[in-house]
């Protein structure tokens, strides 16, 4: 998972942290999650916007936006209250493609 990048969470529009969940010993996932209290929300660069649940599958909404040119799932950069926009980015390092959506 990029260091550089903090997505917001997509159902809060709140700054997400970077976390690491253990599989095991040798293997670890890197992702962010919703700093909300009780918000399970996470972030992946594999597979976008999902709800972790205890011994299911996670299950990613058919509306995640993905980068053209990379098909990586993009992430919320930033929100515009005013325009009520919603601003996001692809995760690969380098990519400047954006998508913005009301």
């Amino acid at each position: 998972m990029r260091a550089d990048i903090l997505p917001l969470c997509d159902k809060h529009y709140r700054a997400m942290e970077h976390a690491l969940a253990p599989v095991n010993a040798n293997y670890s996932i890197q992702f962010c999650r919703c700093t909300d209290r009780f918000c399970q929300r996470c972030y992946s660069e594999v597979l976008g916007y999902v709800t972790p649940l205890k011994d299911d599958p996670p299950v990613v909404a058919s509306n995640q936006p993905r980068c053209d040119k990379h098909g990586r799932p993009m992430f919320i950069l930033s929100i515009d209250r005013q325009r009520n926009t919603v601003r996001f980015a692809c995760p690969e390092p380098g990519c400047h493609e954006s998508l913005t959506r009301s």
